[in-house]
């Protein structure tokens, strides 16, 4: 009886062909899913816009917190009007002390105001600020001193400066204020305003008046949509 002799190859190749059927049998993964480069960027906005947000929040509570505390507001800084009042009267009120040399610099500005059919002129010092808030003080005692009816219900908003015009943007209680005036006495009062200006605020030569950030409507006692100046002096 003869024997068939095996090829000793034959086992390992017959291995190896196994092995390949296997893997060809095997489920190929999924491909991976990339996230779209728009979403990324939008997700890495979203991230830095709320550090901003918090941060800038985080910082206003802790200045807040520090300045209530007045860790951080320095003497004779003045946020408001409260703040103005409080240093004039401690001014008032603080004996002579050459030696000190310690003063708030104030400035001494002449105001033109109605009284009686004419205009006026006084003398008054205030705390030297910023030229905007100067002029807020400047006009808010013009219409004090002027006892103007329903002045309180005036507010000068915003003062705006460009070269020699200045923006002054009122509420709308300035329209109902002039016209309860009449045209004689809200010529008077806006030639104290323009001429307070003018003297004290170079260089400033006009003015032009807004109502509620707007331009003035038409049909005034006077004309508040043009600018206004006073004559040259000769």
């Amino acid at each position: 009886m003869s024997m068939v002799r095996r090829n000793p190859y034959q086992d390992e190749y017959e291995a190896l062909v196994e092995r390949k059927q296997r893997r060809s049998r095997r489920v190929p993964p999924e491909p991976r899913r990339r996230t779209p480069l728009l979403l990324k960027c939008f997700s890495w906005m979203g991230v830095i816009l709320l550090c901003f947000v918090l941060g800038y929040l985080g910082t206003n509570i802790l200045t807040d917190t520090l300045n209530k505390k007045l860790l951080l507001k320095p003497e004779n800084r003045v946020e408001n009007q409260e703040d103005l009042r409080a240093m004039e009267e401690a001014e008032r009120n603080r004996p002579a002390s050459p030696a000190s040399g310690e003063s708030i610099q104030q400035i001494a500005l002449s105001l033109y105001h109605v009284k009686g059919d004419t205009v006026v002129e006084e003398k008054r010092k205030f705390v030297a600020r910023t030229k905007e808030d100067n002029i807020k003080d400047a006009l808010d005692t013009v219409f004090s001193l002027s006892g103007i009816p329903g002045a309180d219900q005036v507010r000068l908003l915003h003062v705006f400066r460009n070269a020699e015009t200045a923006f002054l943007d009122f509420s709308s209680g300035f329209v109902s204020t002039l016209s309860s005036l009449g045209q004689r006495k809200s010529l008077l009062l806006l030639t104290s305003i323009v001429r307070t200006m003018q003297d004290n605020f170079s260089p400033i030569t006009q003015v032009r008046f807004l109502i509620d950030s707007k331009t003035p409507p038409s049909g005034s006692v006077v004309d508040l949509t043009v600018p206004w100046k006073m004559p040259s002096r000769s």
